[in-house]
Order: structure tokens, then sequence, then C-alpha cells
């Protein structure tokens, strides 16, 4: 191998002189790469422009450390190049000694190479077109971090002056080479974080509290629609949903003034979108005198988990009314049926064996007491089999056209015949549209509130059944003569089993006709409410939708 000795005499001076210029004008070209394969691009092509050659490589330690990777070359054939793109540290040839012992090394010719190292002869790699060559560490810091080397067609000695122009200028290309590797270090770890926040639905954000500025890491979140980078906290307070932003806002506060974490839960949304649900957490960072001119967090997207946790409490609490529906159920025919079926049995059984004995008025006394409790029953146990769909989940509705006026005259005959003593009266108009919804369950709706009606009228009274138009509904009022609802008990009425305390002692019935009905009115895509009527008594509304494909007539 030759050797390496600093460059001497007048000539040597000058050319130095020259090198030292273009090394200046590498080094400023080099500051500007921010990228390893460029900045090894520009320094191959700087030292093969000095030294009159155009064939030359660069190459760099792996980050393990197992194989010498090359970043640039050029002037060599793809195929001829193809083994040297990685080589084993292990492997004895030029690259991989210069960068384990970090001492240039330079080569007149092929045959002088191949001499000093065999792995070098006939094995098909070595570039038949270089004779001469140079190969000088790229060093940082006391580190080898990899080498560059230039090659020559012909033979010739690589005098001291040119060995000192690459070693020179691998200095300065190491440093660049280094940064630019940080840098894309950097790079890679701010893409993966990027990535990892996105995929995660995490987002990093600080408050510069002197400057009122949050700024955010990647890009803001846009659920509750766009924001600068820099917004104010007030700007982004707005998008929380209003019923949580007096929460973020104590959150903040208390974080801000206390000292204390910053951890909340909060909603976010356009307007008509799902909301998203949001966790933010953040703490303060104080500076050595005391100020707190930063709070630094994270938010993160925890709509699946609270969805889910919602959806678990909704289950919850289903399933606890479920159980407080088969309780009351149980209460209910262990009680409230009994009063009928004892009627029932007892007077088919006293007119079964007496039938003959008896007077004609005690026998239709006894038949009518019978047929009243028979259709007690019967209306109590429709009642029941809604609940019980209510408890499943499983209260399907149909989806056909239910004309109301032979519906209520077919509901009022019945009721005319167990409550002689009210009047009963429809106010149908002829061309009134049909509605939507299920005959049977319009029916039983109806049948609930006249028998509610004529139950809490005074003998003597009138109940009233109205109906009319009302934009794409039609609107059905049961009006009745009787006490009236006390205003805090208008809602509580349709509540499962919930009886008035002022009129529970002395009407009997079991709290779920009502409850019946509203569910009924709902399943049918219609609503139902109680009012008092302004000269006294109640009225009840129940609004149906229209049936589309149905014309007024």
């Amino acid at each position: 191998m030759s050797a390496i000795v600093p460059p001497e005499g007048s000539t040597a001076e000058g050319r130095s002189d020259a090198q030292r210029r273009q090394l200046q004008r590498v080094a400023d070209a080099l500051a500007w790469s921010l990228e390893p394969r460029a900045v090894a691009a520009q320094l191959l092509d700087a030292a093969c422009s000095a030294l009159g050659t155009g064939s030359g490589w660069v190459a760099v330690r792996s980050e393990d450390e197992t194989e010498a990777i090359m970043l640039a070359s050029q002037g060599f054939e793809a195929e001829t190049l193809q083994p040297w793109t990685r080589v084993p540290m292990s492997v004895e040839v030029p690259m991989t000694v210069v960068m384990r012992t970090g001492r240039a090394m330079a080569h007149a010719s092929a045959d002088e190479r191949r001499r000093e190292f065999p792995a070098l002869r006939g094995d098909g790699t070595s570039v038949q077109s270089a004779e001469a060559s140079v190969v000088v560490p790229l060093a940082f810091e006391g580190s080898t971090i990899g080498a560059l080397a230039v090659t020559f067609g012909e033979g010739r000695e690589i005098d001291a002056a040119d060995q000192w122009f690459l070693q020179a200028l691998a200095a300065y290309g190491a440093g660049a080479l280094e940064r630019a590797r940080l840098v894309e270090a950097v790079r890679q770890r701010d893409h993966r974080l990027k990535l990892a926040l996105e995929t995660s639905g995490t987002w990093i954000w600080s408050w510069d509290v002197e400057a009122n500025t949050v700024h955010w890491t990647p890009e803001p979140p846009t659920f509750g629609g766009p924001m600068a980078d820099a917004a104010t906290p007030e700007a982004w307070v707005d998008t929380v949903h209003p019923d949580d932003r007096g929460l973020v806002q104590e959150a903040l506060e208390a974080c801000l003034s206390g000292g204390g974490p910053y951890e909340v839960e909060f909603r976010v949304g356009r307007p008509g979108d799902a909301p998203r649900w949001l966790l933010g957490t953040g703490s303060l960072l104080a500076d050595e005198a005391g100020r707190t001119p930063t709070i630094i967090g994270t938010t993160r997207d925890v709509t699946e988990r609270k969805v889910a946790e919602l959806e678990q409490l909704r289950r919850i609490a289903a399933e606890r009314e479920a159980a407080h529906l088969r309780d009351a159920f149980i209460g209910v025919v262990s009680h409230e049926l009994r009063t009928p079926i004892t009627t029932i049995f007892g007077g088919t059984r006293v007119l079964s064996r007496r039938w003959r004995a008896m007077k004609p008025s005690a026998r239709d006394a006894l038949i009518a007491d019978v047929s009243g409790e028979a259709d007690r029953l019967f209306r109590m146990v429709e009642d029941l089999l809604v609940l019980t769909r209510v408890e499943r989940g499983s209260l399907d509705m149909g989806d056909e056209p239910v004309a109301l006026r032979p519906t209520v005259e077919r509901v009022l005959t019945p009721e005319r015949a167990r409550s002689p003593e009210v009047t009963f009266e429809a106010v149908i108009p002829p061309d009134l549209p049909s509605v939507q919804g299920e005959e049977m369950y319009v029916e039983q709706v109806l049948r609930n509130l006249l028998t509610n009606a004529a139950k809490y009228g005074a003998a003597g009274s009138r109940v009233t059944v109205e109906a009319f138009e009302e934009g794409d509904a039609v609107l059905l009022r049961v009006l009745d003569e009787g006490p009236g609802i006390e205003p805090s008990e208008v809602e509580r009425i349709f509540e499962l089993f919930y009886r008035s305390p002022s009129t529970a002692p002395t009407v009997a019935g079991a709290g779920i006709g009502l409850f019946v009905c509203r569910q009924l009115a709902i399943a049918m895509g219609g609503s139902i409410r109680a009012r008092n009527r302004p000269g006294g008594g109640a009225c009840f509304e129940l609004m149906l939708r229209r049936y589309a494909d149905d014309e007024p007539g």
C-alpha cells in the first residue's frame, strides 16, 4: 500500500490553496443537504471532480454496525456494483477495513490491491475497469461512520495532496452526512409518531399561556369544525359539546391555578353529526422561576370505548327495568287478576249449580257481573301482553292504513254498553285521512283512554272523541268531565304502575293502561300527552302519522 505523506513544495502549496477553496465551496453546498443519499452523492461528485476521475463510491455502517451499506456510486455498471451494495463487516476488503481501522488506504494498481486483499482475486466481484484507488474514512467525533473512495481507470500513484484533499473532504462530508442521518432519523421518528398518533386517535398539544395559543401534533382534530394550529384555548373549548364545556373549562382552570393534572372526558362534534368522545390529559411545565408558561397534554379519541361503556350501562339499565317489569308483572298477576278471576270462577259455579233455582233478575245480575269481569280480564291480559313485549324489546308494528272513523265507532259501541251512565259521543270528519299504524293497537289505545275517561267521570258526565288533521299527522282527542290531573302528575301518569295518590284509594286500577298507551303510540311513530281542560276535566291527545298514500275522503 502506498504511503500517505503531507504535500510539500511550492507547487503542492498552490495546489493545496486551490483545494482549500474548493473544500469551502463543497462545505457550503453540503450545509444545505439534509438527506443522507443526497449528501453522499454531492460528496462523491466533489471528490471525483477534484481528482479528475469518473468513478467512486460512498458507504456507511449499518445501524447495528454489522454491514457496510452503499449510499452513492458512479462509474460502475449495476451488475458489477450489486455485490457491494451491502457488505458484511467481517469481509476483508478495503471498504470494511477502512471502516474498522479508521485509516486511509491507497493502491496504485488493481494487482497491488488484490495482493493485499486475496478476497478480491477471481471472485467476479472486483471492478475490472478500476486500477488505482484510494479509500478514506468518514469519521465523526472519533467514530468512523463510513468510507469515501475514488477509483481510476489507469494505474497511478495517489500523491499526498490528493489524499490530503480527500481526507479533508471526508471530514466535511462526515459531519454533513451525520447531520443528515440525524435529521432523517428525526424525520422518521416524527413520521412514526404521527402514524402512531393518527392510528390511535391521539393528538399532542401544548398551551403557551403567555401567548394564549394552543399548538397541535398532528394538525388539530376537526370533529368540532376546522381550527387553526395556533388557535386560542377559547376557540378549542368552543368546539366542545355545549353540555361539556363547563367541565373542560373547570379542568383547565384547576390545572392552571392548582398545578394538578388535567384530565376530563368530553364530547365534540358538528351540529347534526354523531358526537365523538375525547379524553384530555395534561400537566403544567414550570420554568426555573416557578412560572408556568406551558401546559402540555394529549387528547385521545375514546368514542369506541365510551360508546361501549354507554351501551353496557344501557343494557344494565334495561336489565334492571326488565327485572322491575317482571316483579311488577308477578304482582299484577297475583293481585290485580285475582278479583276478576274470582268473580268469574265463583259466578259460573253458582250459575252451574243454582241456575234453575235462581230468580231471573238475580241470574241476569250475576251474568252481568261475570261478563263485566271477563271483559275487564280480557283488557288486562291485552295490556299485560304489550307489557311483556316491551320487556323483550319485541313490540313490532305493522305499516297499514287505519281508518279512524270506523275504528272509533267500533270501540265506542261496547263502551256505551259497559258504562250506560256516561254519554259517549264522537266528532270525526267524514273525510279524515287514514293513519299509519296497526288497527288492533289503535283500538287498544282508544279503549284504554275511554275506560279511564268513564272511570274518572261522574254518572251523567260526557266523554267526547274528536279527531282532525294537523300537518302530516292526525290528532285524536279524548275529553272527559272528571276531576282533571294534578299538574305535577301530567307526565307521571304514563309511568308503569303509577297511580295518583288522590284517586288510588277510591278508583280501581293497576297503573298499566296509560303506560301501554304511550308505548304503543311511540311504537307506531306517534306520541301521546295529557293536559287539563280549561273548563274542567282532562284531555288526552294521541298524535299519529298520516298514512303516506292516503288522500282525504
